[in-house]
């Protein structure tokens, strides 16, 4: 299902460059982004701290406390949102700290769907806790997206579309995506924790959701950095520019994101078994695979991406996001030669490590960001993402060797 999501987001994109032209596409990629990021408190580790405690909870039958983290995960959810979006309305529109015109008038709408989202998490988790994980990620990373193109693409070509319609587009698919969800976990729901009365464990589960969502910060601010600069320090068409070339790029990480999938458990096996020749042949033989894939997908990007932009998105994207994906692409193409650097490190016990390596990763980013997008906007951006790419593979590389004695890459 997340293979489905490049192919899906990318309709989106097409439709809303489209229609809405490079300032519009901009705004709302802009405010799409940042209501993630404010849903950060609610949904940040959410998910995989239920999916772990409700599997253990359910498999030993402690339903009180399944009852009870239950019941704490949305009562966390509905307070955390309403706080904000009490916040929210009071600093933009009694006060005027936030900004109301514009671009800044669409965050308005799409706030509203910070409870949705949180809602969503926990469904998700719980969902997947109880033993059915194609059936939690249906909602989020199927249904949702494909609702939304469907919406975008009906109203793109009935009503004609601007970017305050695609906002409420996407608060309607996200609550089309919160009631499919609450569907399947009535359905699943197990009947023996009717009769319980709800156990809390509040200190455990507020010091595990802690490390949680610090690294939901990190991964989501790290993957959105370069957008969300753009939006505050630069114009709206570069931040359209950026969201096409990532698109694009995207492709050529499909490889990688194949080969995690599938060799994930084989890592932890051979990690086991102390087989450390089986680990560095999994190692050499999955990047290798990957960047075969990867490396003709990335060379059409770099000799015919405008040509292929300017047939997808629109001639005017031809200019402003062919440099961008170039580089973008060359970043994500020295990705996929390092391999799987990231997976095993995280498969094999080693998640400070990896945490400590993507936040130096983040910090680059942060100050080639500050100095690069005043003066090269999209272009200054895609330079700082791909940068960081490069040292987050490096690093990660030179762990791998000094912790696994494996040598990580194609070669």
């Amino acid at each position: 299902m997340r293979l489905f999501q490049i192919p899906i987001g990318l309709g989106v994109s097409i439709l809303l460059a489209r229609f809405l032209g490079p300032e519009q596409f901009g705004q709302y990629t802009f405010v799409m982004v940042l209501v993630p990021l404010l849903a950060l408190p609610i949904t940040g580790g959410m998910q995989n701290l239920l999916t772990r405690e409700v599997a253990a909870y359910s498999h030993a039958g402690k339903w009180p406390l399944y009852k009870g983290v239950l019941r704490a995960a949305h009562g966390w959810v509905l307070l955390v949102s309403g706080t904000l979006l009490l916040l929210y309305y009071l600093l933009a529109f009694v006060l005027d700290v936030i900004p109301t015109s514009g671009k800044w008038s669409l965050l308005s709408i799409s706030i509203i769907m910070l409870p949705m989202l949180g809602l969503n998490a926990v469904r998700s988790g719980v969902i997947k806790g109880l033993g059915r994980p194609a059936m939690a990620e249906l909602p989020g990373l199927l249904i949702q997206p494909t609702i939304g193109l469907l919406s975008l693409a009906a109203i793109a070509y009935t009503m004609g579309l601007n970017a305050e319609r695609a906002i409420w587009v996407q608060v309607g698919s996200a609550a089309s995506s919160l009631l499919i969800a609450s569907l399947i976990f009535a359905k699943i729901r197990p009947q023996e924790s009717n009769r319980q009365r709800p156990e809390y464990e509040l200190k455990s589960w507020a010091a595990a959701f802690t490390p949680f969502v610090l690294l939901a910060l990190i991964g989501t601010f790290s993957a959105q950095l370069g957008i969300l600069a753009l939006g505050l320090f630069s114009s709206d068409d570069q931040v359209a520019a950026l969201r096409v070339a990532e698109r694009g790029a995207q492709f050529v990480t499909m490889s990688l994101v194949v080969v995690n999938l599938i060799i994930s458990p084989h890592i932890v096996k051979a990690y086991r078994s102390n087989d450390m020749e089986l680990l560095q042949k999994l190692s050499k033989q999955s990047a290798r695979g990957a960047f075969a894939i990867a490396l003709p997908i990335g060379l059409v990007f770099i000799f015919f991406g405008d040509w292929l932009l300017g047939i997808l998105f629109g001639e005017e994207y031809s200019n402003l996001s062919y440099i961008p994906l170039v580089i973008l692409v060359v970043g994500q193409l020295i990705n996929v030669f390092f391999g799987s650097v990231g997976f095993m490190l995280a498969m094999t016990g080693h998640e400070k490590l990896s945490f400590k390596g993507t936040v130096l990763a983040l910090a680059i980013n942060l100050v080639l960001c500050s100095v690069l997008i005043p003066f090269y906007g999209a272009i200054g951006a895609a330079i700082a993402v791909s940068v960081s790419v490069v040292i987050w593979n490096i690093t990660f590389g030179y762990m791998v060797f000094t912790k696994l004695g494996i040598r990580p890459s194609a070669l």
